[in-house]
């Protein structure tokens, strides 16, 4: 059985971060982290496959990246950053995927049921007055609102619908401000969508929330180690994973 309700609030969280209303021909930094956004001592550079913008045209602009080590609110916490130049009016996605690896919960106590893990994350930013986008980011798993995430304000229900490569499914969700533990708080917004995949949130704090959606197959095998998790496992590693996990995050700033 698949208990994605574990490991939707347990592990750890990729994310983006981006001033989501911008002029044209204006630079901006993005961000990129991962790790547990109420504790600074968890947030750390993972293996990323991929940092990239989708432009108003649906072309990809793929960014290199720099990794910071300092930040205010956080203090010195590791992370990614990447400076870009919005040329083009309309809405972008930045978005970012992380390399697949396998989590277990049985690394801390829990029930062992290994999964390999893929794991993606987005932000809307609004560029100048062009026309309004489709707020997809290219990955398998999509998160998608009804309404632009740019104009959410404090008390708005959003609307909002899962996709895996296009379709919609039934799929385990949360919503949480980023200063909300994540292994508890009573606050977290949790539970399924409906079978065409839709949801609706409330967003009841002004300041930036995380949408997060997950979506499993029963695909097992075994996965290589890309590189070392101390103590769970070194490079080059064989793990064997008994299902497959896809995970999206939503970045959103209500106003």
């Amino acid at each position: 059985m698949i208990d994605l309700e574990a490991t939707v609030l347990s592990d750890h969280l990729l994310w983006v971060d981006a001033n989501d209303k911008v002029d044209r021909n204006s630079v901006h930094r993005v961000y990129v982290f991962f790790g547990h956004p109420s504790m600074v001592s968890s947030i750390y550079v993972p293996e990323i496959d991929s940092t990239y913008m989708v432009l108003p045209s649906m072309r990809k602009s793929y960014l290199n990246t720099s990794e910071g080590d300092w930040l205010p609110g956080y203090g010195h916490v590791k992370y990614l950053f990447s400076d870009f130049m919005f040329s083009e009016e309309g809405d972008h996605v930045f978005a970012v995927s992380r390399s697949p690896a396998v989590y277990d919960m049985g690394w801390h106590g829990e029930e062992s049921n290994p999964f390999l893990s893929y794991n993606f994350a987005k932000a809307v930013i609004r560029v100048g007055d062009g026309p309004a986008g489709c707020w997809e980011g290219g990955a398998p798993i999509e998160i998608i609102p009804k309404i632009p995430p740019y104009d959410i304000k404090v008390g708005d229900t959003l609307n909002l619908e899962v996709t895996y490569h296009g379709m919609p499914v039934k799929a385990e969700y949360s919503a949480s401000y980023w200063t909300w533990e994540e292994h508890g708080d009573p606050r977290i917004i949790k539970g399924h969508t409906d079978n065409s995949g839709e949801f609706s949130i409330k967003l009841t704090q002004v300041g930036l929330w995380f949408i997060v959606s997950t979506y499993a197959i029963n695909q097992s095998g075994c996965w290589k180690a890309t590189h070392s998790l101390a103590p769970f496992f070194a490079l080059g590693d064989i793990l064997p994973y008994n299902y497959t996990r896809y995970k999206m995050t939503l970045s959103i700033w209500v106003r």
